[in-house]
């Protein structure tokens, strides 16, 4: 409870410090313009002036006072636009900003928790979240097909790594472009290394961005929250939360699968997950080093018929980027 608690007003404070940064940014933004143009001081005045005679205006019910007042305001409103635009300014250089204009940086619409704020509640109460700085770093714009190999076509997919690769990023960037016109699962796998993870964080980061809620879970904070649920060993209101995300957020990434060790609790658990998210139309996105052969081999029957039958199959192939990544650093640390 008390996490919770804690976690909350963090967040909280968070959002009110994000709203007094830019108040303050605003302010000084005016500051600065009304030094620089004495004239722009006298256009706003004009528009409040213009529109306290419209408030006025309404209360008397006269309808052509307000007309006039509007097209008042319409033309002062475009002096001062023009003023700004010669001084090399953007039009709406003085108008508030916000870090999400969904919520306007209060973390709710309405009575609802908006999706900014439910994923930074999710961040904090799972400690694999994957971190912000992260996500601007691996994202499709930097997304590279170097890499891979152009070379040597794989002997069962007849393509070489890079061809398969950019069918793959084109499959995913239409698993995003789709996203709100049907549910889809994707089941992302290969070897060690070849990006299956940097591809996940593609997906979320695109999603995040259009306001989609995203919860990433690695095998052993999934089961490890379904644990604390199971056996309400703690059963505090960060591990409800928390449950919850895991079967009704927009996009579930299980990022790993077949790290975990296997047994019956797991089994029951990642089905009736991936079964029940299936159900309620929700997405899930798994990644996993195991091939297909392997994944029939370690789960059950019912879990690898709903994941082959249901999810749209991306297998990636080359060698181990972060091995060749090394092997260039070395390369450029001889040169030099």
């Amino acid at each position: 409870m008390q996490y919770e608690e804690q976690a909350y007003r963090r967040l909280l404070r968070q959002y009110e410090e994000t709203r007094m940064r830019h108040q303050q940014e605003q302010r000084a933004r005016r500051e600065k313009l009304y030094t620089e143009l004495p004239g722009l001081v006298a256009l706003d005045r004009q528009i409040a002036e213009a529109s306290a005679s419209a408030a006025r205006a309404a209360l008397d019910g006269s309808t052509e006072a307000l007309e006039q007042l509007a097209d008042t305001t319409r033309h002062i409103s475009f002096q001062r636009e023009e003023l700004l635009r010669t001084a090399g300014y953007p039009a709406d250089i003085l108008e508030q900003t916000y870090t999400c204009p969904d919520c306007k940086d209060t973390g709710f619409t309405g009575n609802e928790k908006c999706h900014c704020f439910k994923q930074a509640l999710t961040s904090a109460l799972s400690k694999n979240s994957t971190p912000a700085h992260v996500l601007e770093k691996e994202n499709f714009d930097t997304f590279s097909f170097s890499y891979y190999d152009n070379l040597t076509a794989d002997p069962q997919l007849h393509l070489t790594p890079q061809d398969n690769i950019r069918k793959v990023v084109s499959d995913a960037r239409r698993f995003v472009e789709e996203f709100d016109t049907g549910c889809r699962n994707l089941l992302i796998y290969g070897n060690t290394g070849v990006g299956k993870t940097f591809l996940t964080n593609c997906i979320a980061k695109a999603l995040m961005d259009t306001a989609h809620h995203v919860v990433y879970m690695t095998p052993h904070t999934l089961f490890e929250a379904f644990e604390a649920h199971r056996f309400e060993r703690s059963e505090t209101p960060e591990d409800a939360t928390l449950y919850h995300y895991i079967f009704h957020c927009d996009l579930l990434i299980i990022d790993d699968l077949g790290t975990e060790l296997s047994n019956t609790f797991t089994n029951s658990w990642l089905y009736t997950c991936i079964n029940e998210r299936y159900l309620h139309q929700k997405a899930t996105v798994i990644s996993t080093n195991l091939s297909l052969e392997q994944l029939r081999e370690r789960y059950s029957e019912r879990i690898f018929s709903r994941i082959t039958g249901n999810y749209i199959l991306l297998k990636l192939i080359g060698k181990d980027i972060r091995v060749l990544k090394r092997m260039e650093e070395a390369r450029q640390t001889a040169f030099w």
